[in-house]
């Protein structure tokens, strides 16, 4: 799990990238640290977005079966570990 924290007092979006001539892309404006910890953390963050895409899809799935009514809450954190995972 990502401590989302360490993103606490990010600049808001969205971010204008401009290219500089000296130094290739550049965001528009001052970073903080928070903003830096958001760039270098990019990879692991899309990374659980496409985990939490899977447990999505999953129980959508799951739940078009005509005979499923609802998942139990139990079940569903099962789920999601076993997708997760």
């Amino acid at each position: 799990m990502i401590d989302t924290d360490k993103y606490e007092g990010h600049t808001e979006g969205p971010w204008t990238l401009y290219n500089s001539a000296a130094h290739g892309p550049t965001i528009a404006g001052k970073l903080n640290d928070a903003d830096w910890q958001l760039i270098t953390d990019a990879p692991l963050l899309l990374a659980e977005v496409k985990r939490w895409h899977k447990v999505r899809d999953y129980i959508l799935e799951k739940a078009s079966y005509p005979t499923v009514k609802k998942l139990h809450l139990k079940d569903l954190l099962s789920v999601m570990e076993e997708v997760i995972e």
